[in-house]
C-alpha cells in the first residue's frame, strides 16, 4: 500500500481522538548469539481509527516502531495460551498471526472489543443496521453520503446535475447564483496554508435521497482566507427549489494531477436560508469529522433574472413545499444584469453554448464584477465551405470555357492550354467530390483539431469557436458589456504539408518568374493583367447601365438631360478605348494573333470546328466567322484585328452622339416616343461593341496569363488549391466574427455605422505560431489567407423569417489583384440576413445592400519553445518581423481614415490612452528586437477593440496557446475597462484557465481536459501565457 510516513508519524504522535491506548505484550523475534527466538516484549500501543501504532515505551513523542492496519483481519483469543491473557490478530492472506498479551483478563477483553470495532467493515455493518432501523420507522433512507469518495474527485469534470439537460441549457443563466469565501482555515502539519477547494453537493427533499455532486470552485493556492472567483448556479428556465439543501465541503488539495486531497470541514444550508439572510449573505462554521470547528465559510447569493423576485421564489417553493417558512421581511436583493439578450443573440448563429460564471473584486470594495464566459460553435462552419466550393467550381468552368475559346494555337500555346484545361477539369472533379463529402454533414458545426489532416474536411476550419465575455456589476444601473473573440486553428492546408513552405513563399517565388511590366518598378505583367481585367469590368458595367438608362431619359423628352447623359456615356467609352490601347493589353493581343498565325489551320478556330463536325455542310461558310455557342452560331470575337475592334467601339459611340445631337437640335416640341425609337438601334450597336471589346480583353488576358505561367502551370494549380483551402478557413472565421457582432449594442451605433460605410470593417488576427519547422509554413499560409480577406465584401439584408439565418456567398465582379493576383478567382460578396427589428435600426445605405469592405491585419508572435529556437542561430524570425511591420502600416492607414471621418477630440486626442499613442507604441515594439515581445499582440488587440473591429486568435490547433491568449485578453479587458483589482489579476487568470470554458474546448478536441503542454514547454512560455499547475499534460492534438 502507498502511505506518507511523515504524516503517519504526525497522526501517531497526536494524543487527540485516541480510541484506546495502553501497554500490551507483543511477540517479536529476538536475535541471539546462536539463533533467533520469539519472546513477548512490552510495548506501548495507541489505537486511532483503524491504525494500531506501537511505541518502544510510553514516550510517544518519538517515532512509533510500527503500525498495523486493522482491515481484513479478525481478533481472536489465543488458543495455544503461550502467555496468560493473550489474543491474536489474524490478517487475510497471512500465515503468521500477530500475538499479544494483556496484563489482565479485563484489559484483554477491552482491547479485543476496541480492535473489533476499529475496522471499516465493522463500522459499515453498524451503519447499515442503523440505516435499516431508521428507514423502517420513517420510510426514508437517511444515508447522505456522496456516491463516490471525494478523495479521488476528478477536478477536471464540472457537472451541474441540478440543471435540466435540454439543448442550450448551458447557455441559460441560473435563477440564483452564489459566491463562496472561507476564513481561518487551518494549516497542514508543516504549517503550510491549504490549497483550498470547495465541492458542492445538493439534495432536494422528497425528490432525492442521496447527495448529488453539483459543482466545485477553483483551487485557491496557499491561503487561509480564500475568496473563490468561480460562482455556483442554481435553477434554470423552470425555476429553482428554495428548499434545496446544499452541502459545502472544503478540501486541501495536495496533488492536482491525481486529485489527492484531505477534507478540512463542511457546512450545510438550504437556499431558503441564504435568501432570508441579511443582504442575502450567510456565514457558517465548518465542522470536521471530529466535530470541531475548522474555520468559517461565507455564502453570498444574488438573483440573475430581473423578472424574478424573492417573493416569486418563495411562492414557487411554497407550492411544492407548503411547510416552508414564508419570507415576512424580504432582505435587500442582490442582482446582476439578466443576459437573456446574450443567449438569444448567440442562438441565431451559434450552437452548443458552454457557460461559466465568475465574480471578481474591483478597486471599489462595494462593487464586484459579475463575469459570464461563453464558448459556442459556429453553426455555418460546414455550410460556408460548401458555398465556396460551388463558387470555385463555377469559376473553373468559366476558365475552361475561356481556354476553349482560345482555339488552336502554336505548339507552345497548345501544350500550355491543354495542361491548363486538364488541371481545371481535375479541379472541378475534386471540388465536386469534396462538396459531396461535406453535404451529408450539414448541421455539423465543429471540426476537431485531431481531424485537421483529414482530406475530406480540408476546407472546413479547425476548432472554430466564439469566445464571449459578458460583464456587469452589482449595481442596478449596470447595463452590461459584451466582448467577443473568434478562436480557431491556423488557417492553413494541414494535409498538404510544408515541404516547399507556405503560400507566401510559393507566391513570392512565382512572382520572381513573371515578366516585369516595365523597367521602372517591380510590378509584373500578371499584376497589371488583373488590374486591366477589373478596370474593363467596371467600365463595361457602367457603360451598359448608362446605355440602358438613355432610352428612359429620352422618354422624358428633355433634350438637356439627354445631352448630359450622352456626355457622361461618351466619357466612359473614351476611358474604355484608352484602356484598349494599354501596352500590356496590346502586347497580349499581338502575342495571341501571332500564336494563331503559326497554327496549322489558317486562323480557323479548330476547337469550334471539332464541336461542329457533325453539323450540315451548309454552315461551312459560317464556321470561319462564327462559333457554336451550344444552341446557335455567334460571331467569333477573334476574326478581326484588335485595333479594328476598339475603332468600331469609337465609331458606335460617335454615331450615337450624332443621333442625340440631331434629335435635340430641333426647336419644335419633341415626341418622346420617336426619340426612344430613334436611339434604340444606336444603343444596341454600342452595347454589342462593348460586349465584343470585353470578350476580347478577357480572351487576350487569359492567353497572356497562360503564357506567363506556361512553365509553372502545375505549380500554379497547386498554389490555387492550397489558397482555396486557406481562404475557406479564413472566410469562415470572418463571417463568424461578423455574425457575433450583430448581438452588440455598439454595432448599431451611429458612429459605428458611419465607420463601416466609409472605412470598412477592421479585422485583426492574432497568431501565436513560431518561425520554426512546419509552423513557418503555417504562418506563410495564414499571412496570405488574412490578406485575401480584403477581397471579401459584406452586405446585410432583411431576414425573411426567423429561420432565415444562413449567410449567402456570391461571386463578385472583380478578380483578385494586388501583390498576389489570381486571374481565375473573383472577389466574394457575403450577404448576412438580419432580423427585422435590428435591420430597421441600420442606416438606409446599409439597408440598400451597400457593400462594406474588409480591412484585415495580422500580428504574430511565437511563444513556445520553437519560438526560442527560431530566435537563436538555429532559425530566424525575419518572416514574423516583416509581417508585423507590414500590418502596422495597414493599421495606421485604417486609423487615419477613421480619425479623419469622425473628427472628434475624445477618441483621437493626445494622451497616454489615445489610439494614436497606442499605434506609436505598437510601431516601436514591432521595430524592437525583443524576445517573444507579446506586447505587440496586446497593443494590436486593444487598438482593434477600440476601433470596433473583429478579433481572431489562432495557433496551430486553436486549443492550447489560443486558450492562454484569449483568457489573458479577457482579464486585461477587465483590468482596462472595469477596474479589476490588481491583487486578483493572477488569481482571476488562473481561475478562468482552470475552470473556465477553455478546459471544455480541450475536451471537445482531444477527449481530455488538459492543455497540451509539458513542463519543458512551460519553461519557455512567457509567464502570462503559462497554464496553471494540474491543467496541462502530454496530450495528442
Amino acid at each position: 500500500m502507498r502511505f506518507n510516513s511523515r504524516e503517519l508519524v504526525q497522526v501517531a504522535q497526536q494524543s487527540a481522538n485516541v480510541e484506546k491506548e495502553g501497554v500490551l505484550y507483543m511477540k517479536e523475534k529476538q536475535d541471539g548469539i546462536f539463533k533467533s527466538r520469539e519472546v513477548y516484549i512490552d510495548r506501548f500501543f495507541r489505537l486511532k481509527g483503524n491504525l494500531l501504532f506501537y511505541f518502544k515505551n510510553k514516550e510517544t513523542k518519538l517515532e512509533p516502531l510500527g503500525v498495523l492496519v486493522i482491515e481484513r483481519c479478525t481478533v481472536e483469543l489465543d488458543l495455544e495460551e503461550e502467555a496468560s491473557n493473550s489474543f491474536v490478530i489474524v490478517c487475510e492472506g497471512e500465515d503468521n498471526p500477530f500475538k499479544f498479551a494483556a496484563v489482565s483478563e479485563e484489559e484483554r477483553d477491552s482491547w479485543i472489543q476496541a480492535l473489533h470495532m476499529a475496522s471499516y467493515e465493522c463500522l459499515k455493518m453498524q451503519l447499515q443496521s442503523l440505516r435499516e432501523q431508521v428507514q423502517a420507522k420513517t420510510g426514508r433512507d437517511p444515508v447522505t453520503m456522496p456516491d463516490s469518495s471525494p478523495s479521488g474527485l476528478d477536478l477536471d469534470v464540472q457537472t451541474d446535475n441540478f440543471r435540466s439537460k435540454t439543448k442550450n441549457t448551458a447557455s441559460e443563466d441560473p435563477v440564483l447564483e452564489i459566491s463562496l469565501s472561507c476564513s481561518d482555515l487551518p494549516c497542514d502539519s508543516q504549517g503550510t496554508p491549504p490549497n483550498s477547494l470547495v465541492v458542492v453537493h445538493i439534495i432536494v427533499p422528497q425528490q432525492q435521497q442521496l447527495w448529488v455532486h453539483h459543482n466545485h470552485t477553483e483551487i485557491a493556492d496557499k491561503n487561509n482566507n480564500p475568496l473563490f472567483l468561480k460562482t455556483i448556479g442554481f435553477g434554470d428556465a423552470n425555476g429553482v427549489d428554495t428548499s434545496t439543501r446544499v452541502r459545502l465541503t472544503v478540501y486541501n488539495v495536495k496533488e492536482r494531477m491525481t486529485g489527492t486531497m484531505a477534507q478540512l470541514g463542511q457546512a450545510i444550508f438550504t437556499l431558503q436560508d441564504v435568501l432570508m439572510a441579511s443582504d442575502m449573505s450567510l456565514t457558517l462554521s465548518m465542522q470536521s469529522h471530529d466535530i470541531k470547528s475548522k474555520g468559517k465559510i461565507t455564502v453570498m447569493a444574488w438573483i440573475n433574472d430581473n423578472k424574478v423576485s424573492l417573493q416569486d421564489l418563495q411562492e414557487a417553493s411554497s407550492s411544492s413545499h407548503p411547510d416552508a417558512p414564508a419570507i415576512e421581511h424580504p432582505p435587500r436583493e442582490h442582482r446582476t444584469l439578466s443576459s437573456a439578450h446574450v443567449r438569444e443573440s448567440l442562438r441565431v448563429h451559434f450552437d452548443n453554448v458552454i457557460k461559466r460564471s465568475f465574480r471578481f473584486a474591483t478597486n471599489k470594495e462595494s462593487v464586484s464584477l459579475q463575469v459570464h464566459e461563453y464558448m459556442a460553435e459556429f453553426q455555418h462552419s460546414f455550410n460556408i465551405p460548401e458555398q465556396l466550393l460551388r463558387i470555385w467550381i463555377d469559376e473553373e468552368k468559366q476558365k475552361n470555357s475561356l481556354l476553349q475559346d482560345l482555339g488552336e494555337l502554336d505548339p507552345d500555346g497548345n501544350a500550355a492550354t491543354k495542361q491548363a484545361r486538364e488541371l481545371s477539369l481535375s479541379a472541378i472533379n475534386l471540388y465536386s467530390h469534396r462538396w459531396q463529402q461535406l453535404s451529408p454533414r450539414r448541421g455539423t458545426s465543429f471540426k476537431r483539431s485531431v481531424e485537421k489532416d483529414r482530406a475530406e474536411l480540408e476546407f472546413v476550419p479547425v476548432n472554430l469557436h466564439l469566445q464571449r465575455m459578458a460583464v456587469s456589476t452589482d449595481s442596478r444601473s449596470s447595463q452590461g458589456v459584451i466582448y467577443d473573440l473568434i478562436t480557431m486553428g491556423a488557417p492553413t492546408a494541414f494535409n498538404k504539408k510544408y515541404k516547399n513552405g507556405g503560400l507566401r513563399r510559393m507566391l513570392q517565388q512565382q512572382h520572381t518568374s513573371h515578366t516585369a511590366e516595365s523597367t521602372l518598378g517591380p510590378r509584373t505583367k500578371l499584376q497589371r493583367t488583373c488590374s486591366l481585367r477589373n478596370e474593363a469590368t467596371d467600365l463595361r458595367v457602367s457603360i451598359i447601365k448608362k446605355c440602358e438608362g438613355l432610352p428612359e431619359i429620352a422618354q422624358t423628352g428633355s433634350g438637356e438631360n439627354l445631352q448630359a447623359a450622352m456626355s457622361s456615356l461618351s466619357k466612359k467609352v473614351t476611358e474604355l478605348v484608352s484602356l484598349c490601347k494599354d501596352s500590356v493589353l496590346c502586347s497580349a493581343a499581338e502575342m495571341y494573333v501571332q500564336a494563331k498565325r503559326q497554327s496549322n489551320v489558317d486562323g480557323q478556330d479548330v476547337a469550334a470546328s471539332l464541336r461542329n463536325i457533325s453539323t450540315h455542310s451548309s454552315s461551312q461558310s459560317q464556321q470561319n466567322t462564327h462559333r457554336w455557342s451550344g444552341s446557335s452560331f455567334v460571331k467569333s470575337p477573334t476574326t478581326e484585328p484588335w485595333e479594328v475592334t476598339w475603332l468600331n467601339l469609337e465609331a458606335a459611340v460617335m454615331c450615337l452622339m450624332s443621333q442625340v445631337e440631331a434629335l435635340t437640335s430641333h426647336g419644335s416640341d419633341p415626341d418622346p416616343g420617336d426619340w426612344r425609337e430613334a436611339l434604340g438601334e444606336g444603343v444596341a450597336k454600342l452595347q454589342t461593341s462593348v460586349d465584343i471589346v470585353s470578350a476580347k480583353i478577357s480572351l487576350f488576358l487569359t492567353f497572356l496569363t497562360i503564357m506567363e505561367n506556361k512553365d509553372n502551370i502545375q505549380k500554379m494549380h497547386e498554389i490555387k488549391y492550397r489558397r482555396d483551402i486557406v481562404n475557406s478557413h479564413a472566410i469562415s472565421a470572418l463571417i463568424a466574427g461578423v455574425c457575433a457582432m450583430l448581438g452588440h449594442e455598439r454595432f448599431t451605433s451611429p458612429r459605428m455605422m458611419k465607420q463601416l460605410l466609409h472605412c470598412g470593417l477592421l479585422v485583426e488576427v492574432e497568431g501565436l505560431l513560431s518561425c520554426y519547422g512546419d509552423e513557418m509554413g503555417m504562418i506563410e499560409d495564414m499571412a496570405v489567407g488574412v490578406e485575401d480577406l480584403g477581397f471579401v465584401r459584406l452586405q446585410f439584408s432583411r431576414a425573411e423569417n426567423e429561420d432565415d439565418r444562413d449567410p449567402v456567398i456570391t461571386m463578385g465582379s472583380h478578380i483578385k489583384d494586388g501583390a498576389y493576383p489570381d486571374f481565375n478567382r473573383h472577389t466574394l460578396d457575403v450577404q448576412i440576413p438580419v432580423q427585422g427589428e435590428l435591420f430597421d435600426r441600420l442606416p438606409e445605405e446599409i439597408q440598400r445592400s451597400h457593400h462594406i469592405r474588409v480591412c484585415p491585419s495580422l500580428f504574430n508572435i511565437g511563444i513556445n519553445e520553437d519560438a526560442t529556437y527560431a530566435e537563436t542561430r538555429f532559425g530566424s524570425t525575419a518572416l514574423q518581423e516583416r509581417i508585423n511591420a507590414e500590418n502596422v502600416a495597414r493599421l495606421y492607414s485604417y486609423y487615419e481614415e477613421v480619425a479623419s471621418l469622425h473628427q472628434d477630440t475624445d477618441e483621437h486626442a493626445g494622451g497616454a490612452e489615445s489610439i494614436s499613442n497606442l499605434l506609436k507604441l505598437l510601431r516601436a515594439n514591432v521595430a524592437a528586437k525583443k524576445s517573444k515581445n507579446v506586447e505587440v499582440l496586446h497593443l494590436a488587440a486593444e487598438i482593434c477593440e477600440r476601433l470596433g473591429g473583429v478579433r481572431i486568435t489562432s495557433c496551430k490547433s486553436g486549443k492550447d496557446r489560443t486558450s492562454m491568449g484569449v483568457t489573458l485578453e479577457m482579464i486585461q479587458i477587465l483590468q482596462r475597462h472595469h477596474d479589476l483589482a490588481p491583487h486578483v489579476f493572477t488569481q482571476a487568470l488562473d481561475c478562468i484557465r482552470s475552470v473556465g470554458c477553455r478546459r471544455e474546448n480541450t475536451h471537445k478536441n482531444t477527449g481530455v481536459r488538459k492543455y497540451a503542454f509539458n513542463r519543458f514547454q512551460m519553461l519557455y512560455i512567457p509567464k502570462l501565457y503559462r497554464a496553471p499547475g494540474g491543467t496541462y499534460g502530454n496530450i495528442i492534438t
